[in-house]
């Protein structure tokens, strides 16, 4: 097994602060440094506590969802009469169980689909059960497997979640956005190159021996659920950025058959802690190796997810410069504490 090295050094920010009587104080920021891509973030937990002049309070959330409901095009009266259908002898749209799958109307990418859960305009953190995440990852890869086969070239396969507007949702009713392309995203590019590279250099698999030191360690493992093991991640992109590491495929090729409910599962238990712990808005992204090709001799399926804001009529953003420009975000939460709460719905 090679070592995984949990990397961080420590700077001291030395003030004399007007909410201690102007005496002198000392913060301590940690840099930690990703144990894969050597990426660097900054956690300083007293950045929560500093003052944001905007409104805290989530009661408009209500208004919103309430005025958003009637021209909702994902609701059941709208659905079929508002969202596009599939060209290129697809189904018009693909559905399993209550979720409904159809193009993006103003799509990025030339495969880009929207997945609707149900009929709820709006769900809490705490009401995403199982069957229902999986019924909309099915439609996803039904999706995947059908322009896959009409076109062999599009072997990158992604679904991504943004949870209402904080988390760049332009509309409030849940759903998944899901991407197919030809080559990977340069961020997940990243990932297979370095996870072959610690191959070469140690002998193992990066995910592997991540998923063994951290259940040795026990302060960032959350749990499992079948073959998939929770982590708050050591390095984080994102406040309370919880990973997912599937021990038993590389891509979302075979996922119905290595996982799919198991994930569902332990994806439900997180975003009841995420409710526990006043998280409203979210990003998850899963990032797949390519979807015809094996790479589990180095490299695993694995997704992230991270809190956002909470909605509000003005909101403090967690997306500045330092995360913008110089690719090194501000965390405000310990990845420890991260992990001792979600640990209680595993």
């Amino acid at each position: 097994m090679g070592k995984i090295k949990f990397e961080k050094f420590i700077q001291k920010a030395k003030l004399r602060s007007p909410l201690q009587g102007f005496r002198k104080v000392v913060q301590h920021i940690e840099v930690r440094i990703d144990p894969l891509t050597e990426r660097r973030c900054r956690i300083n937990v007293e950045r929560a506590k500093r003052p944001r002049q905007t409104p805290t309070e989530t009661a408009d959330l209500d208004k919103l969802i309430e005025s958003s409901r009637a021209k909702c095009f994902f609701c059941p009266q709208n659905i079929e009469k508002s969202t596009p259908m599939f060209a290129e002898g697809l189904p018009d749209r693909i559905k399993v169980g209550s979720a409904c799958l159809f193009p993006n109307l103003f799509p990025f990418g030339g495969f880009h689909a929207v997945g609707v859960f149900s009929g709820d305009h709006y769900l809490e953190l705490n009401q995403f059960a199982p069957k229902l995440l999986e019924d909309c990852f099915k439609t996803c890869l039904r999706y995947f497997r059908l322009v896959h086969k009409k076109h062999p070239e599009i072997r990158y396969w992604y679904i991504n979640w943004n949870h209402l507007p904080p988390g760049a949702a332009s509309i409030i009713h849940p759903h998944v956005q899901i991407m197919a392309d030809p080559e990977p995203s340069p961020y997940l590019q990243d990932l297979i190159e370095k996870s072959k590279s610690y191959r070469e250099r140690n002998g193992s698999n990066y995910w592997l021996d991540l998923i063994e030191s951290e259940k040795s360690e026990k302060v960032r493992f959350i749990g499992e659920s079948g073959p998939v093991c929770w982590l708050a991640s050591f390095a984080p992109q994102g406040n309370r950025e919880v990973l997912a590491i599937f021990s038993g495929t590389s891509s979302l090729t075979k996922l119905e058959k290595h996982g799919l409910s198991k994930f569902c599962g332990g994806l439900s238990a997180v975003l009841k802690g995420y409710h526990a712990l006043g998280v409203q808005s979210f990003n998850l992204a899963t990032f797949s190796g390519p979807c015809d090709e094996d790479l589990g001799d180095f490299y695993l399926l694995n997704a992230k997810l991270i809190s956002r804001p909470n909605p509000a009529p003005f909101y403090t953003s967690d997306n500045g410069f330092m995360e913008k420009f110089h690719q090194e975000p501000v965390i405000e939460s310990m990845p420890e504490d991260l992990a001792r709460g979600l640990r209680a719905y595993f």
